[in-house]
């Protein structure tokens, strides 16, 4: 067996599982981006929960629906920011 056979018949068996890896790599990737993501949303949800329960509490209202209207906003807001990250990286 020449060398290029021998090379050619390594490189069909090894070229399949380089494509799986390639395939892995970039899901893993793609996982790896989008937990940080919501980890990056979870922070401002975080930040507008007690922001959001502290003006309910001083303006007389129930503190946890102010809680809970505090994290949708920032939810919203970290939408946003994560957004405008993303299209300010591209």
């Amino acid at each position: 067996m020449e060398k290029q056979q021998a090379e050619a018949i390594a490189q069909a068996i090894l070229e399949p599982d380089l494509k799986v890896q390639t395939e892995l790599r970039r899901k893993r990737e793609v996982e790896n981006r989008s937990l940080a993501l919501r980890r990056f949303i979870a922070a401002f949800v975080l930040v507008g929960f007690p922001i959001g329960a502290a003006v309910a509490y001083f303006a007389g209202e129930r503190f946890t629906l102010g809680g809970l209207w505090g994290g949708i906003g920032g939810a919203a807001v970290g939408w946003a920011v994560a957004a405008w990250r993303e299209r300010r990286a591209a």
